[in-house]
């Protein structure tokens, strides 16, 4: 296992209080691929909040598994408020979701842009308020 950085790619990392910050590496690898200050065009990212990584989830969650992480602020703005009316988050989130749709490792890309599951669209309710990822 290891531990998600406080910092990724100039890219502060804000955690919840509940948050077991304990992941398997490809989810740190995922994370390096999709976050990043640039990763828009035209639009800064300065941080994000991770709301779960191995916490607070039943088996057979991902979570559980160390393999799942949710990203719920972007920039100090809650996802569930600013997407998709602030077109900067909006951009952001949805290159975020897009980005990781290349990751070779995907599992769940559930978000307010899409809800992916190995790279296949996925009816899940939900994940509207934040952007769930998980690996293999």
């Amino acid at each position: 296992m290891a531990q998600i950085p406080s910092l990724i790619n100039g890219v502060l990392v804000q955690f919840s209080g509940v948050v077991v910050n304990d992941v398997d590496q490809r989810v740190i690898d995922a994370l390096e691929l999709c976050i990043n200050p640039h990763v828009a065009t035209g639009h800064s990212l300065t941080s994000i909040y991770i709301s779960s990584a191995f916490d607070s989830h039943q088996i057979p969650s991902r979570h559980m598994q160390h393999k799942a992480v949710d990203i719920s602020r972007i920039n100090g703005i809650r996802i569930a408020v600013g997407y998709p009316q602030n077109t900067s988050l909006k951009a952001i989130v949805d290159t975020i979701q897009d980005t990781f749709e290349g990751y070779s490792d995907k599992r769940e890309n559930f978000g307010p842009h899409i809800k992916k599951k190995m790279g296949m669209s996925w009816n899940i309710a939900g994940h509207n308020d934040h952007i769930h990822l998980s690996v293999n």
